[in-house]
């Protein structure tokens, strides 16, 4: 909880519009926001949401008769009709009272650590698995300086043994600090990887729910502690190495003593011992600082897992620079059983990291205006726009600045009317493991008939053995759903040049590039005539089969003209056909 320096004017700007409520919960005997409270809107159909870090909601309301609920661990659950945010902007909740003597006193000094045991080996009998939507913030500044910014949704599976299972982003954005090295260490791999009560060898130390009962009493110290604010059986359980070495976690499990049932963990460790974690750029080095990693569950339904708060503290070296950088990130769970539609790709694509993918999906205004879960904090709100006047800003305007395949080099480029492929977008040999990933990709789920000059993978079987591959160009269609405020489908379509597996060994010269990017034009072309054909009142499925249809008469379009231009060495029939292409695609735009 944290004091918050706003000046609030008492007038009635919470109703910000007919449909949308905002105000701030508030700690009644401090005055403190908080931060991460659950809200409910009690409707004819009840929908949920969270406070920012500045203990800030906004949620919509469909009827003046629709209430809310508040509820926070440790306090008092407070139910409020909407009409209260017209005339308030603050609501104020109480502290569970607070009871004393809450430490349980025994004589047996394995008592506490059988109690956690008793626990652990609950959790660990827990395999449902959970899928739900996810949205992520996250935020890094050096010296109060930020570096970077990202916010996406995602697709997630958790269970309470494992943690979290997957994550697959649904659509992002992200802003980069032009000065700084791009250090990124992609924190949902390693909060994906943490496991909660397995053993487990992970990047980030272990705490007790990895551990056995015997190595649980040797390595910690483990204790009850006060509980102030608890409620009923709650208690807190403390744990703390017995060596501090980096490789263990210290922190609390708060929970139901009788029935079991966690509520919170809080793990932290200082100079931690982390496994396989590197920098993205080659020659820099990176040095854990402190790790703390909060995991709630959620208040209406303990076996959820409600959000994750991440921060870590690390030492960056660079050639030019030595910084502490301090990143966090926010994974909150939402809308459990009911994922998002999962964007589909006709040519599969292996993406180096979730900013690759943001780029291939972009942002759409509509769907993240329908979708954004929280308001933006103070911080996040300083960070944008920093970023956006000392950086660059992904997916927040409606088109990609031109300079970010030199900075951030992506896997994908997607058609643009006014901007054509150069010598420094395709590759000149990618490496042999990169052509046998992206070969096995496009060997799983639906059969496709790719770009011939793309060499698709029945016509490598069809070459000499040692005959070298000089070039190689592939293509793809992306396809996306979502639903608008009146529950319609909504169809976006992309064609996507794939830089990992592209690549032009000889004749680097005009007529091959321009002949590249004759193919880019024509797989476009039949993209907007998937545009026009797609209906809304189509199921996902049969779009999908659509864009593999049209996919494929694209890709003979695209055989005819290899064979009629000789790969783009006859420059005289490349040059009709240029023309050909031009009209047809500026009178499809």
């Amino acid at each position: 909880m944290k004091k918050i320096t706003l000046l609030f004017i008492f007038v009635s700007f919470s109703c910000f519009s007919q449909s949308y409520i905002e105000g701030f919960i508030i700690d009644k005997t401090t005055n403190e926001s908080l931060p991460f409270a659950t809200i409910k809107l009690i409707s004819s159909s009840d929908s949920y949401t969270i406070t920012n870090e500045d203990g800030k909601f906004e949620i919509k309301s469909k009827l003046p008769t629709d209430s809310l609920e508040v509820r926070f661990l440790g306090y008092q659950t407070k139910k409020v009709p909407i009409t209260f945010f017209k005339k308030n902007v603050k609501l104020f909740i109480s502290p569970n009272p607070f009871a004393l003597n809450e430490v349980v006193v025994v004589s047996d000094k394995n008592y506490v650590y059988n109690l956690l045991y008793r626990l652990i080996k609950k959790y660990r009998k827990q395999q449902t698995i959970t899928e739900s939507k996810t949205f992520l913030t996250l935020s890094s500044s050096s010296k109060g300086i930020p570096i970077e910014h990202i916010e996406g949704f995602y697709n997630s599976k958790q269970s309470l043994l494992d943690g979290i299972l997957d994550l697959k982003i649904k659509s992002g954005r992200f802003g980069q600090n032009k000065s700084f090295n791009f250090y990124s260490l992609n924190n949902t791999d390693i909060l994906t990887d943490f496991q909660f009560f397995k053993n487990s060898n992970q990047i980030l130390p272990l705490y007790p729910g990895n551990m056995t009962l015997r190595s649980i009493k040797g390595k910690y110290v483990v204790k009850m502690e006060q509980c102030d604010n608890c409620k009923g059986d709650d208690v807190s359980i403390s744990f703390s190495p017995k060596e501090i070495d980096g490789n263990l976690f210290h922190g609390n499990i708060l929970f139901d003593s009788e029935k079991l049932v966690i509520k919170k963990i809080e793990l932290k460790s200082n100079n931690p011992i982390t496994k396989g974690l590197e920098a993205l750029l080659k020659n820099d080095v990176m040095t854990p600082k402190e790790i703390k990693l909060n995991i709630a569950f959620n208040t209406l339904d303990f076996n959820k897992i409600q959000y994750l708060n991440f921060t870590f503290s690390l030492y960056y070296k660079s050639d030019n620079s030595y910084n502490i950088i301090t990143s966090q990130s926010f994974l909150y769970f939402y809308d459990y059983a009911k994922p998002f539609i999962e964007p589909y790709f006709n040519n599969r694509i292996h993406f180096n990291n979730d900013y690759d993918k943001i780029i291939a999906l972009q942002a759409n205004d509509d769907f993240w205006n329908l979708n954004y879960q929280f308001p933006k904090s103070f911080t996040e709100k300083r960070s944008i726009n920093f970023l956006k006047n000392e950086g660059y800003l992904i997916n927040f305007e409606t088109s990609i600045p031109s300079n970010y395949v030199e900075h951030l080099n992506p896997s994908v480029i997607s058609w643009e009317k006014n901007k054509r492929l150069s010598w420094s977008n395709i590759k000149e040999t990618i490496s042999k493991d990169k052509k046998q990933i992206d070969r096995d990709l496009n060997n799983q789920g639906i059969e496709i008939t790719v770009d011939k000059e793309a060499h698709s993978i029945s016509e490598f079987k069809s070459k000499k053995n040692n005959s070298e591959i000089e070039e190689e160009y592939n293509f793809s269609y992306m396809l996306d759903m979502y639903l608008n405020e009146d529950g319609e489908r909504q169809y976006v379509t992309r064609t996507l040049f794939n830089r990992n597996s592209s690549f032009c060994k000889y004749d680097r010269l005009d007529n091959k590039l321009i002949y590249v990017g004759l193919i880019f034009d024509v797989y476009e072309i039949y993209n907007q005539q998937l545009k026009n054909e797609i209906s809304n009142e189509m199921t996902f499925e049969e779009a999908k089969i659509l864009s593999s249809k049209i996919f494929n008469e694209a890709s003979k379009t695209v055989e005819k003209m290899k064979n009629e231009t000789n790969a783009g060495l006859n420059y005289q029939i490349l040059k009709r056909w240029e023309t050909t292409i031009k009209q047809k695609l500026y009178s499809e735009i």
